[in-house]
């Protein structure tokens, strides 16, 4: 929606606002502008603090009528302005500023009258961000006007998930505070890698944030080191409202005294219909463990596995098995997880191998920090007497129990901020209609709406889905969506009215720019031909289609990669061509010869959860770090849930292809 036509529709002025718009826009020339206009706006109002925006209108007439002095009856209708805003009448200030665009600014009225623009406009869901932050530039010299563009920036761009711009518009918004410091962190942290990598020459006012969170992911898993580096940081930025105001979670990391396992219980079903998938869990469990055994031969007291069968196992019978135990992986099965994820011990850390019903609420509350003398650089000393005084609360709200799941919901979820980043406006969501396949879909389709709500403003998404049972309904489901069989219909009835046969190509939608994929192999197999064949060749472009891990078997069948040439699907590294994991593929290879798909993605998640485990109180503590594995790369989110990010290939020449992260074909693969 354009501002300036919005405006045209607002109720007409009042008689005092009447009179001054005509008056200001008659035959008379203005007289020549000669005082300095910020100071005058801003400051006059204060001058009176019963001031009311009615007598500053009735003056603002009488400088006119009197004086023709136009400088300073439009400085009298801003200060009106600013006044109706201050106490919510709106559409009054809307009017004041409809018959201030017709009449002739000062450089600096016309930044006032459009910050007030967007101020008065910031409700309204017809007019979108990126015509209020217009509005907002260019900055004024002035530092209070600035300070309220900038205030208004940081809330724009937080609404446009723009979380850098947001941070740095924030910072020069007001004085740093707690307050201040907490919310740029949280927006630094929000950020993508990428975004983070190209902020740092962009943001000058971002680098400490930006250098903390390096920090605390390279560091996080290493206590004494994370310590070290965070004195040299204090010291670099001696004085900066982050060394002042530390976030809890890394002065909780810097406290962290937690030993490494030496005894740990795995809860598996490794008995009945679901032994084969239990043991090939344990089967990972035991090569990464044999694994850090020969890495590590010095190592004084190896680590204890007991193994626990949960088939048949009452909620006492599980709860029982782990008393004891400080470490425990597992249970693999949701029912198992909900019962007894209340009676471990607190003392316990759990890697469960599902996810819990409930949300765990682990998120961090705020600092309690103590304010860092400025006369003294901060060393670890000053950072544990910080540390001590949030520690307790910290403890008591940090739950020690974190989830790992090969959730498939993940994968959608990474799959939507992929064809988000990249450009793609309107993707089809093809699914098959069953658990887990509408589960994706859900997931998707949510992430989507989050991430175009700056683009919407409040309305929702429009997003193409089709669902299918069976061959039939697949087909018809994307001819309707592409349009394709709309435009046979057409053809159909020029050949009618023409009595004549036509030698005519349907044309698909163009606008369709993507095509997302939740299927079984087999399905998505019968899919990707039906798609290309029911895409035009006019325009000369492809219309990518897009799976996820559950879209792709390794059975080496040439047919199958023939019929998926040109899919772009997310898995697991372990399942990646050239990964750095031969050694280990070329044993579990020759051990089990016929192992499937899916059990060899297992295979990995058993791998993962044995090295993932001693690092799970750092990184429960420091949602910053992460860990390069089998399955992925893994962080823990403010749940206790681990996510997964995986890498993106193509099916090339009858060829798995790794992609780069902006979705080219990797060198040398």
């Amino acid at each position: 929606m354009n501002l300036s036509a919005s405006c045209l529709r607002i109720p007409q002025l009042s008689l005092i606002a009447s009179a001054l718009f005509f008056a200001g826009c008659g035959s008379t020339p203005a007289p020549k502008q000669t005082r300095a206009p910020v100071k005058s706006v801003i400051d006059k109002p204060a001058v009176d603090v019963e001031v009311t925006p009615a007598q500053l209108l009735s003056d603002a007439q009488s400088v006119w009528l009197n004086e023709r002095d136009t400088e300073q009856r439009n400085a009298l209708l801003l200060a009106a302005v600013g006044l109706y805003l201050d106490e919510g009448q709106t559409s009054k200030a809307q009017q004041i500023l409809l018959s201030l665009k017709q009449s002739p600014l000062s450089e600096e009225h016309s930044i006032l009258t459009n910050l007030y623009t967007a101020k008065a406009y910031m409700a309204q869901p017809s007019v979108t961000e990126s015509e209020l932050l217009a509005l907002l530039q260019p900055l004024s010299g002035d530092q209070a006007v600035r300070q309220q563009q900038q205030e208004l920036n940081s809330q724009l761009y937080a609404q446009q998930h723009q979380w850098l711009a947001a941070a740095d518009a924030l910072i020069d918004s007001r004085d740093a505070d707690e307050e201040l410091v907490s919310q740029v962190w949280q927006w630094v942290n929000a950020a993508s890698d990428k975004e983070r990598v190209a902020a740092e020459a962009r943001f000058s006012s971002l680098r400490p944030y930006l250098a903390l969170y390096d920090l605390a992911e390279q560091k996080g898993l290493n206590a004494a080191a994370l310590n070290r580096s965070l004195a040299q940081f204090s010291r670099v930025f001696r004085g900066h409202p982050l060394v002042q105001f530390l976030p809890a979670e890394i002065l909780a990391a810097t406290q962290a005294n937690v030993t490494e396992p030496q005894e740990v219980v795995v809860l598996l079903p490794l008995s009945g219909k679901l032994a084969a998938t239990g043991t090939t869990v344990k089967e990972g469990l035991l090569s990464a463990y044999y694994q850090q055994s020969n890495d590590n031969e010095s190592r004084r007291a190896p680590v204890k596995l007991h193994f626990v069968d949960t088939v048949d196992k009452s909620a006492d019978d599980l709860s029982a098995a782990v008393a004891g135990y400080r470490w425990v992986i597992g249970p693999l099965l949701k029912e198992n997880v909900d019962a007894i994820i209340n009676r471990v011990s607190p003392e316990t850390y759990m890697l469960a191998l599902n996810r819990a019903e409930f949300p765990t609420d682990s998120t961090m509350p705020p600092a309690t920090n103590s304010v860092l003398e400025s006369s003294n650089v901060p060393v670890l000393a000053d950072i544990t007497l910080q540390a001590e005084q949030s520690l307790n609360t910290l403890a008591q709200a940090k739950a020690k129990h974190a989830f790992f799941a090969l959730a498939p919901e993940d994968e959608a979820g990474q799959l939507a901020d992929f064809i988000y980043q990249n450009g793609y406006k309107t993707p089809i969501v093809v699914s098959a209609q069953n658990s887990v396949n509408q589960r994706m879909k859900s997931a998707f389709t949510a992430r989507w709406q989050t991430l175009n709500d700056n683009v919407a403003r409040n309305k929702k998404v429009k997003l193409t889905t089709v669902d299918f049972t069976d061959s039939n309904s697949l087909r018809e489901g994307i001819t309707a969506s592409l349009d394709v069989a709309q435009s046979r219909d057409r053809i159909k009835q020029i050949e009618y009215m023409v009595n004549e046969k036509l030698y005519n190509v349907p044309r698909n939608r163009r606008d369709v720019d993507a095509i997302i994929v939740f299927a079984s192999p087999e399905q998505t197999e019968l899919l990707n031909p039906m798609v290309e064949a029911s895409l035009s060749p006019f325009n000369g472009q492809t219309v990518p289609v897009f799976a996820t891990s559950r879209s792709i078997e390794y059975d080496d069948s040439k047919n199958q990669w023939r019929d998926l040439q040109n899919v772009r699907f997310l898995d697991m590294p372990w399942m990646m061509p050239q990964s750095q994991w031969q050694d280990l593929r070329s044993q579990s290879q020759a051990l089990w010869p016929q192992r499937s798909t899916n059990m060899s993605r297992l295979f990995a998640f058993g791998v993962d959860a044995y090295n993932l485990l001693p690092h799970v109180p750092s990184m429960m503590t420091l949602p910053q770090t992460k860990v390069d594995g089998l399955s992925g790369t893994m962080r823990i989110n403010a749940k206790g849930e681990v996510i997964r990010t995986l890498p993106q290939a193509i099916i090339d020449n009858q060829a798995v292809k790794l992609l780069s992260e902006d979705g080219s074909i990797s060198a040398g693969r």
